[in-house]
């Protein structure tokens, strides 16, 4: 017998022990008992035959800490799964990068809560370029336009004082607002997808077993450390409402099974 086949044959043993028929519940016993001696393995090995894990790339584009934790938490929180972040050190360098999500649950929940995640996550990597292609032609007018009311000998000393010349300014400037706009969008956009997402109701049984799960599995998971937060300019606000408004009017969870979507978890369509 594959381990598989071992695992589900202690099971249903398992399951028969506990007949009301007190000979058919010593036999069930004793023959689970043979099977795990036999095959060397534990009911904590049974047990977590249950659980699996599976990891999941992060899209560059969401390799910040704030959107791709609340990414993997719309995940858990819609497929009663954990996660944890496994980061890679690149070359010589000290610093660190997030490069995968590790998802852990029970196997028939975690294929469709994967599915959703590469489904999820590839529409918020298109909805921050669109929003972040627009937001560079907006800002970019404005600070030109700024830039045009101001005495020319005002520009010609700001732009001597950073060594830089006016193309160049004007590009680092409006690039700089870019990635602190667009990310507060994908954040707000982020942020109300979570809120439209049912919780999944797993069982305390449940939570115990992946929670023992990764004990064993993964014990040297550290906790990570939050984000340093900051408070919003105004236009990151607006930024960030624009998200929320847009993830209101056309997102739509489903779960994901072998590629087909089944049970409702939002309330429009991605």
């Amino acid at each position: 017998m594959t381990q598989n086949e071992v695992f589900e044959k202690i099971k249903k043993l398992m399951a028969l022990s506990q007949s009301s028929n007190e000979n058919e519940a010593s036999l069930a016993l004793k023959r689970a008992q043979k099977l795990m001696q036999e095959y060397q393995v534990s009911m904590e090995d049974v047990s977590f035959a249950e659980i699996n894990e599976q990891t999941e790339t992060i899209n560059p584009a969401m390799r910040d800490r704030v959107l791709y934790t609340t990414l993997a938490s719309i995940i858990s929180k819609a497929f009663g799964v954990d996660f944890y972040i496994r980061f890679t050190v690149k070359g010589k360098s000290t610093s660190t990068q997030a490069t995968q999500t590790v998802f852990i649950g029970p196997k028939q929940r975690l294929e469709s809560a994967c599915y959703t995640y590469t489904i999820l996550s590839r529409q918020a990597c298109n909805v921050k370029k669109e929003f972040s292609n627009k937001e560079r032609i907006r800002l970019r007018d404005k600070l030109i336009l700024q830039l045009s009311k101001l005495d020319i000998m005002d520009v010609y000393n700001m732009l001597a004082s950073q060594n830089v010349d006016y193309d160049t300014y004007v590009k680092n400037t409006v690039n700089k607002e870019v990635r602190k706009n667009t990310k507060a969008y994908v954040f707000g956009w982020l942020y109300k997808v979570h809120e439209k997402v049912m919780d999944f109701a797993s069982s305390i049984e449940e939570q115990k077993l992946i929670d023992s799960y990764i004990s064993k599995k993964h014990p040297d998971l550290v906790e990570m450390r939050k984000a340093k937060g900051s408070r919003f300019t105004k236009e990151q606000l607006q930024a960030y409402s624009s998200g929320k408004t847009d993830a209101d009017q056309n997102v739509t969870l489903f779960q994901g099974i072998h590629g087909e979507e089944s049970a409702k978890l939002g309330h429009s369509q991605i």
